[in-house]
């Protein structure tokens, strides 16, 4: 009887490798070498990142369970940008990320809250696109986990690279660049001085400006990507 590939147990070299090409894929999927809507066969895979069909099937298991990837039959595709996923992810985080800053500006935990500001200095210096995604993409999860809501973080901490591929199609300029850093460290500030209304106000319009420059730059993209509109069928 065939084992479903979610449920394989790998020793450790094995589970390295599957690591590996898990990481491989996720990056080339989120950089779009990958592009939504593209078909995987695993033999092409095992090129491609190095391995053999079992690390790739381990891989696409995972990236399946991220949402980057989705299987039609016995086949696997590079999933398609969902703009009405969009608008219901940045409503999903805003429920949770309003309610973290208010609970971590109630406990003001001083570690939970050094993590934060270590990770919002660590920001002043990055400028290339992909390394200040991930960045702040830790800093609102350390948000998250700063409210002492393991749960919330748990789903933050799931939901983020669902949010983070479509983020890598965002046309930031430096103004924008320059206008999340300042909302980011208002953010932090209200935390810190137990403001937590205020800063879950300031964090509900960081998102909301987010996501509208976000689907501004999806949409001048469109022609060259493959898109699911509202009431499509994926």
């Amino acid at each position: 009887m065939d084992v479903p590939e979610d449920h394989i147990t790998l020793g450790p070299a094995a589970a390295n490798r599957a690591e590996h090409a898990a990481r491989e894929l996720r990056r080339l999927v989120l950089s779009l070498a990958l592009r939504p809507g593209e078909a995987l066969p695993e033999r092409r895979l095992e090129r491609l990142l190095g391995v053999s069909r079992s690390p790739v099937r381990q891989a696409l298991a995972e990236l399946r369970r991220e949402g980057l990837v989705r299987r039609l039959g016995r086949s696997y595709h590079v999933a398609p940008i969902d703009l009405a996923e969009l608008d219901e992810l940045f409503a999903f985080r805003a429920l949770l990320e309003t309610s973290a800053v208010r609970w971590a500006a109630a406990r003001r935990e001083r570690a939970g809250l050094d993590a934060v500001e270590a990770i919002l200095s660590g920001l002043r210096d990055v400028t290339p696109p992909e390394e200040r995604l991930v960045g702040t993409a830790r800093l609102h999860l350390a948000l998250a986990r700063a409210s002492g809501n393991r749960f919330l973080a748990d789903s933050l901490e799931a939901l983020l690279p669902r949010v983070t591929r479509a983020r890598y199609l965002e046309l930031t300029t430096p103004e924008s660049a320059r206008r999340g850093d300042e909302e980011h460290r208002r953010i932090v500030r209200l935390v810190g001085e137990g403001r937590g209304d205020e800063a879950a106000e300031v964090m509900a319009g960081h998102l909301e400006r987010t996501l509208g420059h976000l689907k501004r730059s999806v949409d001048s993209l469109g022609s060259r990507l493959r898109l699911v509109a509202a009431g499509e069928p994926a």
